[in-house]
């Protein structure tokens, strides 16, 4: 059974400001300031929400009811058109960053191909690949076939030092909307989480992929890894405003203290939820270190941080099993003339069960 499909009334979304994700094999010109401009105006008439039900153990749920489930948007509880579990097949775009900055683990990533192929696609899936530093490359169009994938990925090369990361998003969801309906629509992004050149404010690929229902996944290439792989004259020295060995906040009890475990401790203090409304609302978020993770959960996806290579292997096998276990659930907004950020939450209940969805959606043009 195909899944309903947003119905977007009164729409107009300038993806102009990259080339169209098709046959040519490099973006076209940079936009020019008028191009820059975006305006999106807006009326929701049917939601469709991905939804991911585990137990108390963490296995999935597969037999939840309909009447189970309970759906709120913006806290209104709303009234349910479709609940099932997916099963359309999946329309994917690797979206891969080829980055001077991470060269040393692409040797990791050119053999994630057969991953892909063989835990995301199943038999009916089509993919593209997509490469992203200071340029933007169409690697491979969408193909179904896994030997045309797998030697893709295999044979990416390395590229310039920017990492143009919001473009090759939005590019990316421009791709999909040109996909058949009936499909899911997956984004993986293997990338350093810093945006660097993009033409493209950072929100913007999220408010896309909102309205598009797609969902983008995430695996965070970690650049200090990166510089560890390198020979010494090689390693870039970063700039810091305290001395060596000196940090800014006292350690974890009973961890020692590094600038990774740092980074991780920012990242867990942050309110997902509303930087996530935040991002979509204004365009724009100043903490760049959490973009990943909010461009994975403010679309239903996940997102993994990585150092080893049975761990980057475990994230893409995570991530198919997330895909095909996921119901998907429908419903007409009763408060869809209502601008701003709708926050979507699902209530199930059947005790010990926790789900996940994503967060929302925006309605409305961005401010100025």
């Amino acid at each position: 059974m195909r899944r309903p499909v947003a119905i977007l009334a009164l729409a107009f979304l300038s993806f102009s400001l990259l080339a169209p994700f098709g046959r040519a094999q490099q973006p076209g010109p940079p936009p020019t300031q008028e191009q820059e401009g975006f305006r999106v105006r807006v009326k929701v008439e049917l939601v469709t929400a991905p939804l991911v039900a585990r137990d108390g153990r963490g296995e999935f749920v597969y037999d939840l009811q309909r009447g189970e489930v309970t759906v709120f948007d913006n806290s209104i509880p709303q009234q349910l058109t479709n609940f099932e579990l997916a099963s359309e097949p999946i329309s994917l775009v690797i979206l891969l960053d080829t980055s001077r900055r991470v060269e040393p683990l692409l040797a990791r990533v050119r053999k994630s191909g057969i991953l892909f192929t063989s835990y995301i696609l199943g038999q009916f899936g089509e993919a593209a690949v997509m490469t992203f530093d200071t340029d933007l490359t169409l690697r491979q169009e969408f193909t179904s076939d896994p030997d045309k994938i797998i030697g893709t990925v295999a044979s990416i090369p390395a590229g310039g030092n920017g990492r143009r990361l919001a473009d090759a998003l939005n590019w990316a969801v421009n791709a999909l909307l040109e996909r058949p309906e009936g499909r899911r629509r997956v984004i993986i992004a293997i990338t350093e989480p810093n945006d660097d050149g993009s033409r493209v404010p950072v929100g913007m690929p999220l408010r896309h992929a909102q309205l598009a229902e797609i969902s983008v996944y995430t695996i965070s290439l970690s650049a200090t890894q990166a510089d560890l792989m390198r020979r010494p004259e090689e390693t870039p020295v970063p700039d810091s405003p305290y001395p060596p060995g000196v940090f800014p906040l006292p350690p974890t009890p009973g961890q020692v203290q590094t600038p990774t475990t740092e980074a991780n401790r920012q990242y867990a203090r942050l309110d997902l939820l509303n930087a996530i409304a935040t991002l979509v609302s204004t365009l724009q978020h100043t903490r760049k270190q959490n973009v990943l993770e909010l461009y994975a959960q403010g679309t239903g996806g996940l997102h993994y941080s990585s150092w080893s290579r049975t761990g980057f292997e475990n994230s893409i096998n995570e991530i198919g099993q997330d895909l095909h276990n996921q119901y998907q659930v429908s419903y007409r907004p009763s408060n869809r003339d209502q601008e701003g950020f709708h926050r979507v939450e699902i209530r199930v209940s059947r005790p010990g069960v926790s789900v996940r969805t994503r967060p929302g959606y925006y309605v409305g043009p961005p401010p100025g």
